[in-house]
């Protein structure tokens, strides 16, 4: 009886709202938003503002150093593993212009460019009041450079896109894609415009600087050069990286220095200033490091207390898996072989290709080379699980080939990529993460995009005389000649001196032609990939989803991908 009571009073409750309302459908349906945020109304502080600077820099971040594209899966230097053959980014039958990996990086660039957007909007807001004009300036110099970068990458892995230059304020489909040309102009036109608002240097880590800008207006000439055939670019390339590399700012390292200059690596034993390179607190230019031109900024606190996301995953990633060997595991190391002298506790998502395993430390190339120096690439592994017979020497070749039969997860330690010392154990970390900044822009790479244009240029010693900037750093026994030097050469100097920090896609993709395609197929990983690249393809597929949405205008596939 008292439910059937409370049914009923339920339902009179009902029907009392019902006719209440009944008289006026009209006004009860229209919506009195309480609050309502837009661009003009959200903003009253330059603190404000510089938050939605600072969230760019926080998603560029974690996009960088988690993104499997950013990283180079699939092209000539990384892969997946055998058994983790599902994650490969080289089986193409499988890959078209519905595949995830292509929308993911779209979609962030435009979400990029949309918050830049926002941050350029609010800028201009009367309420808003600035400290001074100088800190307006840079605010607005930031959102500028960061809007340049998305459109920038963008046409380097997708060719001409669509350029927003404006906060939506109600739904688009009827975006029209520029060319490559314009896309790389456009680019080039906001970061001249602010070169001169950013800084020399700044004394806040990760912060831009005008280096940064003119890294990427020699990078974007240098592509528009390589599109459009314009040999004017390639001068104008040359010109900003010059500004950068004998701009008295910033210079190779080439002494051994910071953080931790009068130690070895505790693994191997050995260190020298490629070691120093990489080791906490010795990536800022406030480090004293004059190779860094601008930073990610990884901190173990900010890890812990806020974001989670303030990690390099390194370890885990992009360490092999020595402890599938019988023998291989600390005592006391309940991961069981997943110390300092494995790597970390690596899963192996990431393998090198036989490119960055092998071909290129060749001894007719690479002898001498600190680069290869066994405690930077360790290729040598030893038994460690105490008590085993076999315990401290050198596992032989034959028993890490039976190990890595059918699963390749067994490979050489990268310790730019990897550390002898780890952070947190004594808080519930363990050894699948590192905690320090993370290069964005690194000078080689500046020396290597101007080596690039006097190639293009056909000054090829000039190029040379770049390269062997980077190679006698290195204290490489061979340097380069005029004779040496084309785009297989200049691209195989990059990945020895910026495996995993360069984005390899742009880098491949830019080059245009089949540059791409002839490289994946002759240093992949997998042989499937000769078996399905059938095709040849210099640009990523516009993702199938913003064609679809664009119903108002057609926006045309990439050649290659109608398939």
């Amino acid at each position: 009886m008292k439910i059937i009571n409370i049914k009923t009073q339920l339902f009179t409750l009902l029907m009392l709202l019902l006719t209440s309302v009944g008289c006026s459908d009209e006004e009860f349906l229209t919506e009195e938003p309480k609050t309502f945020y837009t661009t003009d109304n959200i903003f009253s502080s330059e603190t404000q503002l510089d938050q939605v600077i600072l969230t760019m820099y926080s998603r560029l971040r974690n996009f960088k150093l988690t993104n499997d594209q950013m990283h180079g899966i699939g092209s000539d230097v990384l892969d997946a593993p055998e058994f983790r053959v599902s994650n490969a980014f080289s089986d193409y039958s499988r890959i078209n212009a519905e595949s995830s990996n292509f929308r993911t990086v779209y979609d962030f660039y435009y979400k990029l460019i949309a918050t830049a957007n926002t941050a350029l909007a609010a800028a201009d807001l009367e309420d808003i009041s600035f400290e001074s004009e100088a800190k307006k300036e840079y605010i607005i110099a930031q959102a500028r450079f960061f809007r340049a970068y998305a459109h920038g990458m963008l046409a380097e892995l997708f060719g001409g896109v669509p350029i927003v230059t404006e906060v939506a304020k109600e739904p688009r489909f009827d975006f029209v894609r520029s060319t490559r040309e314009e896309t790389y102009q456009f680019a080039i036109d906001e970061l001249e415009a602010i070169v001169n608002d950013l800084p020399e240097i700044t004394e806040q880590g990760g912060r831009l600087v005008r280096g940064a800008a003119q890294h990427y207006l020699s990078e974007f000439y240098l592509a528009l050069g390589i599109e459009s055939s314009n040999e004017g670019a390639y001068d104008q390339a040359i010109k900003y990286a010059t500004d950068v590399i004998d701009g008295g700012t910033f210079a190779l390292m080439t002494e051994r220095f910071g953080s931790r200059v009068d130690e070895e690596n505790t693994v191997t034993g050995g260190a020298d200033v490629w070691w120093d390179l990489f080791r906490k607190g010795n990536i800022n230019y406030s480090d004293g490091n004059m190779e860094s031109i601008w930073t990610f900024q990884v901190d173990f606190d900010a890890y812990l207390q806020e974001d989670g996301q303030s990690v390099l995953n390194y370890p885990r990633y992009f360490a092999p898996v020595y402890r599938a060997i019988e023998g291989f595991g600390g005592e006391g190391d309940p991961g069981g072989g997943v110390g300092e002298d494995a790597g970390g506790r690596g899963v192996a998502f990431y393998a090198p290709t036989p490119l960055t395993e092998f071909a290129i430390w060749d001894e007719s190339i690479s002898a001498g080379d600190q680069r290869n120096a066994e405690h930077n690439i360790s290729r040598k592994i030893f038994y460690n699980q105490p008590g085993d017979p076999l315990y401290g020497t050198q596992v032989p070749q034959d028993v890490i080939d039976a190990t890595n039969e059918g699963r390749g997860w067994i490979f050489p330690i990268f310790y730019k990529l990897n550390t002898d010392k780890f952070d947190g154990l004594d808080q519930g970390e363990n050894r699948s993460n590192i905690f320090r900044d993370e290069y964005a822009i690194r000078l080689p790479e500046t020396i290597l995009l101007r080596a690039e244009a006097y190639h293009r240029k056909g000054e090829n010693q000039n190029a040379a005389d770049d390269i062997n900037l980077i190679r006698s750093r290195a204290q490489c026994d061979v340097l380069a000649t005029a004779d040496d030097v084309d785009i297989d050469y200049i691209l195989d100097e990059r990945a020895r001196e910026l495996y995993v920090e360069e984005n390899r896609w742009n880098t491949l993709l830019r080059m245009g032609g089949t540059v791409a395609t002839d490289r994946i197929k002759e240093y992949a990983l997998h042989p499937h990939v000769a078996l399905t690249l059938t095709f040849d393809y210099n640009l990523w597929p516009i993702p199938q989803s913003a064609i679809d949405r664009n119903k108002d205008v057609k926006m045309e596939q990439n050649p290659g991908w109608n398939r």
